[in-house]
């Protein structure tokens, strides 16, 4: 775990906190009035769902280490909405105000860096929406294994690991699909020895015929 963050912090003594967060956990944000957290995914990978006050929710993004979290911007509707950050493995953040930040900031390179932070976060963001691009809840599936597989996967041999925990519950929730749905999908591709469950069924493998199914149907 990396602490060139922390040593930034304690440099330019803007105040700030340290959360973990342990893989299935989660943190909820509702709009600050008094301060303007922001939050720097330093450890970890982390996926962000918005929750209205009716029970429904919209996947926003997967996020990794030298990511940002800001919510500030959206206070207009902050008495309907919340925000759910949830683990896909062990995470560590840094919490801080934007104002205070601005207040004590002393070096100008600390800013350059949350700049890069903030361009960065942004292409997590526009990688992640082409999970919810396709109507079918079908490609929806196989469009998250493929960007898990291209962000996070380990390449061994003839087929690629997810090196952390995916149930099939998270993928409903990122997919904004129905878990029986997502069983039945899941479960067609184990049968077409495209993926694979490892280790209790929460490890995904996907197989190189997984990859040549996606060619063949000009999936990318």
């Amino acid at each position: 775990m990396s602490n060139k963050w922390m040593q930034l912090f304690f440099e330019s003594e803007i105040p700030f906190y340290i959360y973990k967060l342990y893989k299935g956990d989660a943190l909820i944000f509702k709009f600050y009035v008094k301060c303007k957290p922001l939050i720097i995914v330093f450890y970890g990978t982390v996926y962000i769902m918005k929750v209205f006050t009716n029970g429904e929710s919209i996947f926003l993004a997967i996020l990794t280490s030298n990511s940002i979290i800001d919510f500030s911007s959206n206070s207009f509707d902050s008495n309907y909405i919340y925000y759910k950050v949830v683990a896909l493995e062990n995470t560590y953040f840094i919490k801080f105000c934007w104002l205070e930040y601005i207040t004590h900031f002393k070096y100008l390179s600390t800013v350059v860096k949350l700049l890069d932070l903030f361009r960065y976060t942004l292409q997590q963001y526009e990688n992640s929406s082409c999970i919810l691009l396709h109507k079918s809840t079908r490609y929806r599936v196989i469009q998250l294994l493929l960007f898990l597989c291209r962000e996070f996967g380990i390449l061994n041999n003839n087929y690629i690991i997810i090196p952390f925990e995916l149930s099939q519950k998270t993928i409903s929730y990122i997919t904004g699909s129905n878990p029986i749905t997502v069983h039945k999908i899941i479960h067609y591709l184990i049968n077409k020895l495209f993926v694979k469950y490892a280790v209790n069924k929460r490890i995904l493998i996907c197989y190189a015929s997984f990859f040549s199914y996606l060619q063949n149907n000009k999936v990318t």
